[in-house]
């Protein structure tokens, strides 16, 4: 991993941790000097410490579930539970169950239980929601700008799925899960969904909101095709978005972004270098 690469990486990684933690990432700033894997296996073992407390006590609830109907189980998991506890045990219900409780609970309680779910212990069951609700959810956790919780979700979601939710985004949205997602990999899986004319208004909304940051390491995970049309579309901006992209570069010295504009803008070199003297 190249620094730029890295530098962005584990600001990425503080912002998840942070929301794990309920703290504000400026808090937690100090964690970026670390190596992204470093504090993604730190969250990791966070996670699993609380996951773990009072296993035994929640696989008796679990098993009493199955007894009850889902609409019962819905009623109690809402009103009893809450959400902390129904994310705990929905990982430990079978599937059908735990796909047939949440047809019964209201998507603001799902986009509750969403925040705190670990989506690696409930794979299936989020696989296998129906993805009209996965969109519902979705527009509950952008309307709080829970960009993190639905970053850890992309790579659980069926194709349909990903495209529902991908609906019920605003672009500043997409762009801010984008930049958290779990897996970086499936970053060009979440933008083939994407119809051409939002590459531009991710852009847009990356000038609007000053997430020039968020937007350029884009540039890392895109696939060419899609890269070009995030490039150009910066490209097309004018001079005052031009200088914040460069700002944004030179500040957190993003040479490999450099690399991937230059193919579409040979220019971008010379004006960054041009830049800097300028600052010396």
């Amino acid at each position: 991993m190249s620094r730029s690469a890295e530098l962005l990486r584990g600001h990425a990684e503080v912002m998840k941790l942070a929301r794990l933690l309920g703290r504000e990432p400026d808090e937690l700033a100090y964690l970026e000097r670390l190596a992204p894997a470093d504090l993604h296996a730190l969250r990791d073992s966070i996670t699993e410490t609380l996951y773990d407390a009072h296993g035994s006590s929640l696989a008796r609830l679990a098993a009493a579930s199955r007894l009850l109907p889902a609409g019962i189980t819905a009623t109690i998991g809402q009103r009893a539970f809450g959400a902390l506890l129904s994310a705990r045990l929905a990982g430990l219900l079978e599937t059908d169950k735990a796909v047939e409780v949440a047809t019964k609970l209201p998507p603001s309680f799902l986009a509750d239980v969403a925040v705190e779910l670990d989506p690696r212990r409930a794979s299936d069951l989020i696989g296998a929601i129906a993805p009209a609700l996965i969109g519902q959810v979705t527009a509950e956790l952008v309307a709080r700008r829970e960009y993190v919780t639905m970053g850890r979700f992309v790579g659980h979601l069926s194709d349909e799925a990903i495209a529902a939710a991908v609906a019920a985004m605003d672009d500043e949205a997409l762009l801010q899960v984008a930049f958290v997602l779990e897996d970086p990999s499936q970053l060009s899986r979440l933008f083939a969904k994407l119809p051409q004319a939002r590459s531009a208004g991710v852009i847009v909304a990356a000038a609007d909101e000053g997430l020039w940051l968020e937007a350029l390491d884009l540039l890392n995970h895109l696939h060419k095709r899609q890269r070009k049309q995030m490039v150009l579309a910066a490209l097309s901006l004018d001079a005052a978005a031009q200088e914040a992209i460069l700002d944004t570069i030179i500040a957190h010295d993003l040479a490999d972004e450099v690399r991937l504009i230059a193919e579409y803008d040979p220019s971008i070199g010379d004006r960054v270098a041009e830049r800097l003297r300028l600052n010396a």
